[in-house]
């Protein structure tokens, strides 16, 4: 029995490449030199899609699977793909990847290019190419695939390349930096969503909250915690605590006539004292220094 393998060709499909030669032209604008997208597309139920390169592909590759599943196979090693995920292939690395044929996906794809395309790939976990993305998120992703289809329609002149461009890089922000499922901090696949964390710690900023109580919170041993919300934050939870409560003062300085005394108590502060001292090591000015020029760039 013959296997039934298609590289595209999908009913309803949407699929743009951008010619090479055009593709080098337009890469000498200066919006365009760090990132430009090459290749991009949306096959919906793509039964018996297969690809397969044996010396992967000069451009990163992202794909969004919205519906189905499908599966990716790096160095012998298959990775099962589900909705609600997105699967990222570094340049030049030799890949495989198909629809599952019960359940085949649909997905938006694109190929890009450049330094900043090289960035976002980097803050992959080692031997990690899938990415989970929420409903609510997966949603945004898709209206940002759509901006970029409605908006090449045919033509792939410099203004529209580069509205399409920005349109990927801001979709690549939401992926790794707006995802709570995701950390690009975190080096390894496991994650543990800080959302609820955070949410208490924003609620109880006028409080002197405890690692064990934060921890006690995230039901996670303190070490543990303590780790994860390091990889995924690159602030250690105290120090993480002590921004947001300083954050917050330089808002109601700026904002409100409280006094230094009223503000420190509302972050949790007993002693106007130590907060200053604390204020002034952080921001670099006594909270009264702030208060006179808060137009002042800050270090917080």
């Amino acid at each position: 029995m013959t296997t039934i393998r298609k590289e595209e060709d999908f009913a309803g499909q949407i699929l743009h490449v951008i010619p090479r030669p055009l593709l080098a032209e337009l890469s000498q604008h200066f919006l365009l030199r760090q990132l430009i997208v090459t290749d991009i597309g949306w096959y919906p139920e793509a039964r018996y899609h297969y690809r397969e390169r044996p010396a992967g592909t000069p451009e990163h590759i992202l794909i969004l699977c919205v519906a189905g599943s499908g599966w990716l196979e790096v160095n012998s090693v298959r990775h099962p793909i589900q909705a609600r995920e997105a699967v990222l292939i570094p340049r030049n690395l030799p890949h495989i990847y198909g629809a599952s044929e019960k359940n085949p996906w649909s997905i938006q794809w694109v190929h890009l290019q450049g330094t900043v395309a090289d960035y976002f790939f980097s803050l992959l976990p080692e031997n990690v190419y899938t990415v989970p993305v929420s409903a609510e998120l997966t949603a945004v992703l898709q209206h940002h695939f759509r901006e970029c289809y409605d908006t090449i329609m045919g033509s792939f002149v410099q203004q529209r390349m580069i509205f399409i461009t920005q349109t990927v890089q801001h979709l690549l922000g939401h992926l790794f930096f707006n995802n709570r499922l995701f950390s690009p901090t975190l080096r390894s696949s496991q994650f543990h969503n800080l959302d609820g964390t955070l949410d208490y710690l924003r609620k109880n900023i006028d409080k002197p909250l405890t690692l064990q109580q934060m921890a006690n919170h995230a039901q996670l041993s303190k070490s543990h915690f303590a780790r994860l919300f390091k990889e995924q934050t690159d602030y250690s939870p105290m120090d993480y605590f002590i921004h947001l409560k300083l954050q917050h003062a330089c808002m109601q300085l700026t904002l409100t006539r409280q006094t230094i005394r009223e503000i420190s108590l509302a972050v949790g502060y007993t002693d106007p004292y130590y907060f200053s001292r604390l204020f002034k090591k952080i921001i670099g000015k006594s909270p009264s220094q702030f208060r006179t020029s808060p137009q002042t760039n800050y270090n917080i």
